[in-house]
């Protein structure tokens, strides 16, 4: 196993609208990662204001695109940078990144070439019921469409080498490129691993995918361009 220490880790966070958690979350990705790179996707409060003292490098959008370009726009931006392993993660403290060193193992050990931090996996996971229902709808979709089995296709922590990044190809700004990445991938022969990650559900807040988002992905799934 190669020590985790003689690799250029680099953390990816997109936020939009996220100044009450960003610098929580870039704090504890720094004590793990060599550089986290917050990308602003048009946030109208003070998130870049709260990232950059925190310590982040900070690269912005002048309007929201979406989460799926926020994550295009800071893939690039590892690379520039020189990444090895690059992780994404969400702003608003879902995830903990304390398990980074898990949800990048399988790179570093050569067994993977992308690792999906899976909730699904979690035995105590608290992820609300009808989040669950589509969540597992979509990941069966996106298993059949892949040819691998994926059980949580939705999730935005994730792991992958350099090579996977600079090699990733999707078209969706939204939340359809969590799907289409890994269909994409898949088709191309890369190793693509699931983990169990704990993640925090906060009722006051409304994060990820919602109803259209989740049709939009079923159509795209069952109608590849």
């Amino acid at each position: 196993m190669i020590s985790v220490l003689l690799l250029k880790v680099v953390c990816v966070i997109p936020a939009h609208n996220e100044e009450s958690t960003i610098s929580s979350v870039v704090r504890n990705a720094r004590t793990i990662c060599n550089l986290v790179i917050v990308v602003d996707d048009g946030s109208t409060d003070k998130t870049v204001e709260e990232a950059t003292k925190a310590k982040a490098k900070v690269v912005s959008h002048i309007i929201r695109l979406g989460v799926g370009a926020a994550l295009s726009t800071g893939l690039r931006a590892a690379s520039n940078h020189d990444a090895e392993i690059i992780v994404t993660l969400d702003a608003d403290e879902q995830h903990d990144p304390k398990e980074i060193p898990n949800v990048i193992a399988p790179i570093v050990d050569g067994k993977a070439d992308l690792v999906i931090g899976s909730r699904i996996l979690e035995k105590n996971s608290e992820m609300p019921f009808q989040k669950l229902v589509a969540n597992k709808i979509l990941s069966k979709l996106t298993s059949f469409a892949s040819g691998i089995e994926i059980k949580d296709s939705q999730s935005g922590f994730r792991g992958m080498s350099r090579h996977v990044a600079d090699s990733i190809k999707y078209e969706s700004t939204d939340y359809q490129w969590a799907s289409e990445m890994i269909i994409s991938l898949s088709k191309r022969g890369f190793r693509i691993v699931d983990v169990p990650i704990k993640t925090v559900y906060f009722k006051s807040r409304r994060r990820g995918a919602g109803f259209r988002d989740a049709i939009k992905i079923l159509y795209n799934i069952l109608h590849p361009k």
